[in-house]
């Protein structure tokens, strides 16, 4: 287990996979459909983990919502990320490049129902870091699937971004205290 002095280079080890989850226009761009006020903060961070990522030989998966036009997500939140527009693509700050993974789902944890797990087993992954956007919702329950599956989780908490503060907030600290993740 990692601890609080950790570096991001310390947690880019064999074993470990980067997830980038909802980098896209319509999260990051102030003119999106769903747009998080703190998600362009967090581009260099979340770039900087990607280069460093890379660099080591450690697998980058990006998991980006692409909805279909009717889906029953948009009865509680604004359509956004429509399969195959604009909204859904990975913005060109931290763009995927032909090595990385990219994996599209429907719901807020990127295991449900996508090829994920699958990947993370044929790379032998035990750890997981996880960045992105929304932390109390698809960076969550991401994070309690992840550890519901038996995988240690790192959030570094200037790589992720939330509605508002009070939300990235508590997100963070249910990571850290209900599932026993790593938040730096």
């Amino acid at each position: 287990m990692l601890d609080k002095g950790t570096t991001w280079m310390d947690t880019m080890t064999e074993g470990t996979a980067l997830l980038v989850i909802d980098m896209i226009y319509d999260f990051v761009e102030p003119e999106g459909a769903l747009n998080v006020p703190a998600a362009r903060g967090i581009l260099p961070a979340v770039s900087e983990l990607i280069e460093e990522a890379r660099a080591a030989g450690v697998p980058v998966i990006y998991l980006n919502d692409s909805h279909d036009l009717e889906d029953k997500e948009f009865e509680n939140w604004p359509k956004h990320a429509i399969s195959g527009t604009k909204g859904a693509e990975v913005v060109k700050e931290v763009a995927p490049l032909a090595t990385d993974h990219v994996v599209e789902k429907k719901h807020f944890s990127a295991f449900y129902r996508t090829s994920l797990e699958s990947i993370l087993k044929e790379y032998g992954i035990s750890r997981l870091i996880i960045t992105g956007t929304v932390t109390n919702i698809c960076v969550l329950f991401t994070a309690f699937d992840a550890a519901m599956r038996d995988y240690e989780v790192v959030v570094f908490r200037n790589a992720v971004a939330g509605l508002d503060e009070g939300d990235h907030e508590f997100a963070l600290r249910q990571i850290e205290k209900v599932i026993g993740g790593t938040v730096i």
